[in-house]
């Protein structure tokens, strides 16, 4: 079966952004292979195991379920687009969602970040009492009782908590532990038989890092990160928040979907340090303000369209219970404020992290990601923009883009030439090229002189090639799989690059500061990890200032989460932080639009 003449099939694999450009018709589990996707298949493709499940985002009219799949697929799973890739044949056009149950490795997730020392001061504490039995010359109630040993008379706990008080102090000999938020008793078991622990999450768009954190060292006990199953419905977040538009019902959906993959971590981390996961006493999420709203199952419709408000902007302690949330009965959830429609708590958390606020130094904070939110500290006055920087530095809208992950070029060198030499994460074939490649390739192409300060590719470099309609590019590997670089994928990251520095320009310009004057750079998440800061600046993501002043911090948003969960005084300062912010809209500045076109220029 051969696909029309000159037209060739593109399937796009999610959440790994990567894509495949096709001659003819192949198996997905083919296609998978060739672009280094190891998905399980105990059976070698033969139809037998039903392991390598994926989930069709595209043409799911094109694919009736084979006999095979009929067998080994649930109803629900089949009208929801789940198929087997030794059974789908990529005829057209196709996305592909592949489930993290699907697949040997996974990509590389950022869950690291730098934290300072704190003090430890949770909102949750357990005490293990033993307390006098009544009799007939003294009929205090057991709560009463409770009360005076604690020397806390305003102590409080909820009907069900107090139903089961009086069968474990009667059948405990009149021991009790009790855990308590406050003065309030959210739980209480027969005796402090193990310790209590939080689980802090950073919601990303893309991915989850999680964090299991003893709350009375503050010690991180463990950590995971993984992919957000929500990208199944778009990368970008106005494409999930469409999805929700449709129905309420969706909304569920894309919360159930959020809550099944933290629920599963949280498995994974508590069996890791011997708990489980009625052990977790105290939690706290942060996001942007999409998925803020969506783990909350609230509606999206103010945030769907101009002028983009969220529902609410303060903090919140939902039930654990209420948001779908495993954990120990009577555990609330520390929901940070938010600053505006596209600046959520993640952007606040990754602030309080870095200590924005604490001093007047001129500094600069970025968190690059599919919307990159930058604050600019000048005296007492911090200022946030938010910027539609795209997914480009993820990989999305680039022929070979993909997020890193084994098989991903992450380095690039070019000699005078322009002939490359690459570095790939796994050391093995590169089937792709993540973000900080990308950045890599670009500045050393302007480096060279093979792309001039319009953005354009120099074609009389000897390694520039020209495709079947003229337009330039470049390869960048040798082999049966070449990874090349076109004129059309330099302009996608250019257009991600300008809106990062027009929001940067912006920023200096409302706050009248100049290069000169910045003190540091900081740089969050996995790109910021992995990129070059003297190539940033090269290309003019950056302003020019010394290498020495930008640093790279990791999951800063998780550090913050962290030092939430374990500090109520870390949560007071947080929330005074969130009322210093000023939130500036990009789209009314004066001159906008020149900023982003200067910002564009390579």
């Amino acid at each position: 079966m051969k696909a029309d003449k000159g037209k060739r099939i593109i399937v796009e694999f999610q959440p790994s952004g990567l894509r495949l450009v096709l001659d003819e018709p192949m198996m997905l589990l083919d296609a998978a292979r060739q672009a280094g996707i190891l998905l399980r298949s105990d059976c070698g493709g033969k139809g037998v195991c039903g392991k390598c499940r994926i989930q069709l985002l595209s043409a799911l009219e094109k694919h009736s379920p084979s006999r095979v799949e009929s067998f080994h697929l649930q109803p629900n799973e089949i009208a929801s687009g789940v198929r087997l890739a030794c059974e789908t044949i990529a005829d057209s056009d196709l996305k592909v969602f592949i489930p993290s149950y699907s697949i040997i490795e996974s990509q590389v997730l950022q869950i690291e970040g730098i934290q300072g020392k704190i003090a430890v001061n949770p909102a949750v504490h357990q005490y293990t009492i033993s307390i006098q039995p009544p009799s007939l010359s003294d009929l205090r109630s057991d709560m009463t009782r409770i009360k005076q040993y604690l020397g806390e008379e305003e102590l409080t706990a909820d009907i069900d908590v107090l139903a089961v008080i009086p069968t474990i102090l009667r059948s405990c000999n009149w021991n009790l532990n009790l855990i308590l938020r406050d003065k309030k008793v959210i739980h209480a078991r027969p005796k402090a038989h193990r310790k209590i622990v939080g689980l802090a999450v950073d919601v990303g768009s893309t991915k989850l890092a999680c964090y299991l954190v003893d709350l009375d060292s503050g010690e991180t006990l463990a950590a995971r990160g993984a992919p957000n199953p929500q990208l199944a419905f778009g990368e970008d977040i106005m494409n999930r928040l469409s999805y929700a538009l449709q129905s309420p019902q969706n909304v569920g959906h894309l919360q159930s979907l959020v809550f099944d993959a933290i629920n599963h971590s949280s498995k994974i981390l508590t069996t890791q340090v011997g708990l489980d996961q009625a052990d977790i006493a105290d939690a706290c999420l942060v996001g942007n303000t999409a998925m803020h709203h969506l783990f909350l199952n609230l509606p999206v419709t103010s945030l769907a369209a101009s002028p983009f408000v969220p529902i609410f902007a303060d903090s919140i302690y939902p039930p654990a219970s209420s948001i779908g949330m495993y954990a120990m009965p009577g555990c609330s959830v520390y929901v940070p404020p938010i600053i505006a429609g596209f600046v959520g708590s993640d952007h606040l958390a990754f602030l309080l992290a870095e200590g924005f606020g604490e001093d007047g130094r001129v500094r600069i904070g970025i968190d690059i990601g599919t919307n990159t939110e930058i604050a600019l500290q000048k005296g007492e006055r911090i200022v946030s923009v938010s910027t539609a920087s795209g997914p480009a530095f993820e990989g999305a809208h680039i022929r070979f883009g993909m997020r890193a992950a084994p098989g991903a070029i992450e380095h690039v060198n070019l000699n005078e030439n322009g002939e490359a030499e690459i570095q790939v994460i796994g050391n093995r074939l590169p089937v792709g090229i993540c973000g900080s490649g990308i950045l890599d390739v670009i500045a050393e192409m302007r480096r060279i002189g093979m792309l001039n300060n319009r953005g354009r590719i120099e074609k009389k470099f000897p390694s520039v090639m020209l495709d079947e309609k003229g337009k330039p590019f470049i390869q960048l590997n040798e082999g049966k799989k070449p990874i090349t670089l076109s004129q059309n994928d330099i302009d996608q990251v250019l257009l991600a690059k300008g809106a990062i520095r027009a929001g940067i320009d912006v920023l200096m310009d409302y706050l009248k500061v100049i290069p000169e004057d910045i003190e540091d750079i900081t740089i969050a998440g996995a790109f910021g990890t992995f990129m070059l800061p003297e190539h940033a600046i090269c290309i003019g993501m950056l302003p020019k200032v010394s290498l020495e002043k930008v640093r790279a911090v990791g999951n800063a948003a998780g550090s913050g989460a962290r030092m939430m969960l374990i500090s109520s005084s870390e949560r007071k300062k947080a929330e005074y932080l969130s009322k210093r912010i000023e939130y500036l809209e990009l789209t009314i500045y004066p001159d906008f639009a020149n900023f982003f076109a200067k910002g564009i220029q390579a």
